[in-house]
């Protein structure tokens, strides 16, 4: 085995034990193996570990079947490499929406590609009714800049994929107050996006 290699071995058993239980140390291995920088294979090593299980949960939810749904996350990695620098750019609290954002479009690419049904109430089917050249990753920081009330619910809903009665459960609210912090906040968004002169 090559020295890079072995690097690359130790680095992601070091750093990531609990891949080895789930099989995801191959993945890891191959993305880190298209970084050239060290600090920057450091940096993509601690974003896959924080935010892979929960960008493999939302591509599930897309596509039901366990290997579509990690050619998805793993094709969403290899986008983040590609623009690895925009990485330095993206606040903490906007970063996870940019990896879901894009988990979602390789899934949805995924399931289209698999000739499935394709229907969207949700984050995408949003998006769509936009501008074609906006700025994707200006509605991204429009979304978290939402009141925390309206962004939670929104998070769960259209991000995560979760019922009306699981966000209420897990919020300890009622599904009637879901359904109108979800509602008060998709207006809002508009009316944020309307401001910075997108057009819904």
């Amino acid at each position: 085995m090559e020295k890079s290699t072995c690097r690359i071995l130790e680095l992601a058993k070091g750093l990531f034990y609990v891949c080895l239980a789930r099989g995801e140390t191959h993945m890891l291995i191959y993305l880190l193996a298209l970084i050239d920088d060290e600090a920057d294979r450091r940096k993509f090593t601690m974003i896959f570990n924080q935010y892979h299980c929960q960008m493999e949960q939302v591509a599930m939810r897309i596509l039901t079947e366990q290997k579509d749904a990690e050619d998805a996350v793993q094709n969403a990695f290899i986008q983040v490499i590609k623009h690895f620098e925009k990485v330095s750019e993206i606040s903490c609290e906007e970063l996870p929406f940019w990896l879901i954002s894009i988990t979602k479009n390789e899934a949805l690419m995924i399931r289209r590609k698999n000739q499935r049904v394709t229907t969207l109430e949700n984050w995408d089917a949003f998006v769509e009714t936009t501008d074609s050249n906006m700025d994707y990753h200006a509605v991204v920081a429009l979304f978290a800049r939402l009141p925390e009330t309206y962004r939670a619910v929104l998070e769960m809903k259209l991000l995560l994929g979760y019922t009306d009665r699981e966000i209420a459960q897990h919020l300890g609210i009622t599904e009637a107050a879901v359904s109108t912090r979800a509602n008060r906040g998709r207006l809002l968004l508009r009316k944020m996006m309307e401001k910075e002169g997108f057009h819904a």
